[in-house]
């Protein structure tokens, strides 16, 4: 799932470039953006999208699959974007 691929890899850069071992993935994503890394709006898109997976695995009968589609389909921008910064300022 991207959202997993997403955490390890924040996770990743917070404890091997920062030399950070935040304990959630929205701690993590906090670290990046203080560290300049990310920017408040990738932040904010990005805990969306963790916040839609923990619903999806955590509370899956109250899902509303209106949503989950509506979100499958919008352009991930903020990913995009957080991921060609990562590639270019740290080679990754």
């Amino acid at each position: 799932m991207l959202v997993e691929a997403l955490i390890a890899l924040c996770y990743h850069i917070a404890r091997n470039a920062y030399g950070v071992r935040p304990e959630t993935p929205v701690r993590t994503f906090s670290v990046l953006v203080e560290k300049g890394l990310m920017n408040a709006w990738e932040f904010e898109e990005l805990v969306k999208l963790v916040r839609l997976r923990n619903l999806l695995i955590h509370r899956y009968w109250v899902v509303d699959d209106r949503r989950v589609y509506d979100s499958v389909r919008k352009d991930f921008k903020a990913v995009r974007e957080f991921l060609e910064r990562v590639k270019r300022e740290l080679g990754f």
